[in-house]
Formats: C-alpha cells, sequence, structure tokens
C-alpha cells in the first residue's frame, strides 16, 4: 500500500500464458467435504494442489470449553502454542515450554481443546481421505534448511508431491504448470487482527496463494471465508483495493498520510510502568505537531514477567515524531517507528 503511494507504477495487465481462474467461497474453517471434493477432483485430472493456512504445524492453542480460558504462559500474559510433534507447550515469546497440560489450570475442567487447524493436522486429515495422495508439509517447522527447501520444489516440480500444505512460505513466487487447486484457509482470522493493516494483508495473500496456480491451465480457488462480500469486489482487480483501501486511510488518517509510532515501556513492578507511562505521556503532550491516539496497557500485558505499556503517536511530519521520540528515549522504552506489530 504504501509503495503504491509513494512511487510510480506499470502495470501489467495480462498472464504471459493467458489462463482462467474460477473462485468459490465456502464455509468452515477446517478439511471439510468441500475442500474434499475439490481435492479428489484435481487427483482424479493427475494435477496437484495446495492447501493454505495461516497455522503452522500445530500452531495453535489449548483452551477450556467449561470456562473459556486459554492455557497460558506463567511468564506472558499470551497464550501457549501447542507442538505435538515434539509433545510440548511453548510460548513463543518468552521460549517457556512444559508438557502438554491436560486440564484446565483455572477450573480443572479437562480435556482441553485445541483452537485452529495447523498444517500438520490437516495432512493428516487429507491422507485419511486420500491415503495414495502425496502430501507433504511446507511451513517453517518442516524447512528448517536451504537444503530441504530445495527438495521440497524439486519434488513438488517433478510430481512426486501431489497436494502441498503450507503457510505463507507458499505465497512466494513459485512457478509450476501442473497446480490447478488453491485452497484458501484462515482468511477470517488475518481479517479480525488488531491491526490497520488487516484488509490489505488478507487481501494481498489471497493473491499470491491464488497466484500460485492456473500458472498454464485453467484453475480452481477455493476460498473459506464468511467475508466473501468483501473479498468478491476485489478478485478480478487488486488495483481496485488499493485505491479504495488509500481512501479509507485517508479519511481515518493512517499511513501512508501519516508516520505512526509506539512506544513500549515494560518493567518487572507494574506500578513502576505505569508510572514511566504516566511520565512519557506528560513529556510528550509538549508537542503540538504529535497527536497521541491511544495509550494504556499493551493487548499482550507481560511477557518474560516484564508488565508493559504503550503509547500510539501519529504525525503529518515525520521530523517533529521523530524529535519528540527522541526526548523520550531512555532505558525501559522500546521506541518503534512505523510499527507493524501491535501486541
Amino acid at each position: 500500500m504504501a509503495s503504491y503511494y509513494k512511487y510510480p507504477i506499470i502495470r501489467l495487465k495480462e498472464a504471459y500464458i493467458p489462463t482462467s481462474k474460477s473462485y468459490t467461497f465456502i464455509s468452515g474453517d477446517s478439511i471439510n467435504r468441500e475442500c474434499i471434493k475439490a481435492l479428489k477432483e484435481t487427483l482424479g485430472q493427475k494435477e496437484q494442489a495446495i492447501v493454505f493456512l495461516p497455522t503452522r504445524g500445530n500452531f495453535k492453542y489449548l483452551y477450556c470449553p467449561s470456562c473459556g480460558e486459554t492455557h497460558k504462559c506463567p511468564f506472558c500474559s499470551v497464550g501457549m502454542a501447542l507442538h505435538r510433534n515434539h509433545r510440548h507447550l511453548r510460548c513463543h515469546y518468552c521460549g517457556y515450554t512444559e508438557p502438554i497440560a491436560q486440564s484446565c489450570s483455572q477450573c480443572g475442567y479437562a480435556p482441553l481443546s485445541s483452537e485452529r487447524i495447523g498444517t500438520k493436522e490437516a495432512i493428516e486429515l487429507i491422507n485419511e481421505e486420500f491415503p495414495d495422495a502425496r502430501t507433504a508439509q511446507f511451513d517453517k517447522d518442516s524447512i528448517t534448511t536451504p537444503k530441504k527447501l530445495d527438495t521440497a520444489l524439486s519434488q513438488l516440480a517433478n510430481k512426486e508431491i501431489d497436494i502441498l500444505v503450507g503457510t505463507q512460505m507458499l505465497s512466494k513466487g513459485h512457478d509450476y504448470p501442473d497446480i490447478t487447486l488453491s485452497i484458501i484457509m484462515g482468511l477470517d482470522y488475518m481479517l479480525g487482527l488488531a491491526d490497520y493493516r488487516a484488509k490489505e494483508r488478507a487481501i494481498s495473500l489471497l493473491f499470491q496463494i491464488a497466484g500460485r496456480c492456473g500458472r498454464t491451465k485453467d484453475a480452481m480457488v477455493y476460498i473459506q471465508s464468511s467475508h466473501n462480500h468483501f473479498f468478491e469486489p476485489f478478485l478480478g482487480d487488486y488495483e481496485l483495493f488499493l485505491k479504495d483501501e488509500l481512501e479509507f486511510r485517508r479519511i481515518a488518517v493512517y499511513p501512508p498520510f501519516v508516520s505512526m509510532a509506539r512506544v513500549v515501556i515494560a518493567h518487572a513492578k507494574p506500578d513502576t510502568a505505569e508510572r514511566q507511562l504516566k511520565d512519557t505521556l506528560e513529556r510528550l503532550k509538549r508537542y503540538n505537531d504529535i497527536e497521541i491516539i491511544g495509550e494504556g496497557k499493551a493487548p499482550i500485558e507481560k511477557i518474560a514477567n516484564r508488565y508493559r505499556y504503550h503509547i500510539l503517536l501519529r504525525s503529518k511530519s515525520k521530523k517533529a515524531l521523530l524529535g519528540a521520540l527522541h526526548s523520550i528515549a531512555k532505558r525501559g522504552i522500546e521506541i518503534d517507528m512505523d510499527p507493524v506489530d501491535f501486541s
């Protein structure tokens, strides 16, 4: 979005090999009958398919069906990720691991449930339906070295893989002629992220994953989403989305029309962190050219036993914003210019 606004563009209006894609919206949040039907049709034609999920491996959380609490890290106020292959829970913020919990730490209810399907689980479901299909996992849990990446891509190119299941690694510019089906899951999760770029990220990813199929043959794209009213108008024209989103950001006063910064204050004592927040706010209020658009506890309130507060700033003048940030910089304060993470 920022590049489209700032720099001149040359638009290529047609593909080197003209093909057509049909887009179908389906319901659910897992490998359901509609996905299985599409995969069966593709395999029957001796062609290849890719299945995209935003969740790698078994990277998901345990939650209690009784009280609704997520099993959290004892040192950070975030849910611990479930890694079934390694048989442990892991905090992706401080690195703490523990055995997979069997009961709720809050109310004692058992068993716990897990949210969001991961690539490993998707492969298990696909293998149950297609035991003879050659299925491979393509994410950071399975592709850990350049050699493994080369091997996986070579197998895909040589048609030794029928169905490739992966995460955002799939969106890179791979060009294979026999991929005629893309199944895209998890876009609603991405749309729901607390980030002003959520729409841009979701629709960009849709186009990138859809672009891996139909390189030389007509293809099908299955999109698992309940927000088809948002995606449908832009399926044939990504630039239309960019223009529409730029107008929204201009009205809402978001980048690229302003500069933003995030100030994070962390301390082992919550009272000290809160006091530093108030002191920092008082200093920032002296600057007329910057606007404080949010302040308080960070969405992830505690990481590694340090309590976190944050301040969101914006300004039409990057120079004024940098001057204000320079005046508050000190130990215990983290400054993120043009932030991409608001957790």
